[in-house]
């Protein structure tokens, strides 16, 4: 179930207060075909620190879930978001507003990110840059 999914999840990340799921259209379509939403604008870069990731495939009813995206989550630390494939976005905070903004930020990238590849091809931003951008976020603003 999600709930032993949870539990793995806030054992496994101390520093997390809050795990939202949820099965919002455009992020779990990009979850439906397994794909990472690519780093396409400086948002991205400040809220996520690169793409939003795609976890695999697990089967609900166990831990099993919570396991994919801790082990996703630690491939990419900066991210708040992880889209476990075939099934939908899992988000985490300090707190649960902290998830559930990861949450929302998730679908409006996704929608965002869809549309663009309806115009053509996405220019993904450099990693380096893409430090820059989330540094800056998170020490100059102090938004995390």
């Amino acid at each position: 179930s999600d709930t032993a999914s949870h539990a793995y999840i806030y054992r496994n990340m101390p520093d997390v207060y809050g795990v939202v799921h949820t099965h919002s259209t455009y992020a779990t379509a990009w979850a439906a075909t397994g794909q990472n939403i690519p780093c396409g604008l400086t948002m991205m870069g400040d809220e996520f620190g690169g793409p939003v990731p795609v976890g695999p495939f697990r089967l609900i009813g166990s831990e099993a879930i919570g396991k994919g995206v801790v082990e996703t989550l630690k491939k990419y630390p900066k991210s708040p978001a992880v889209l476990m494939q075939n099934h939908g976005p899992f988000t985490i905070g300090k707190d649960a507003e902290g998830a559930v903004k990861a949450a929302a930020m998730t679908e409006e990238v996704a929608r965002t990110m869809w549309a663009a590849k309806q115009i053509g091809d996405i220019i993904p931003i450099a990693q380096e840059d893409i430090d820059k951008l989330n540094d800056r976020y998170t020490n100059v603003y102090g938004q995390h």
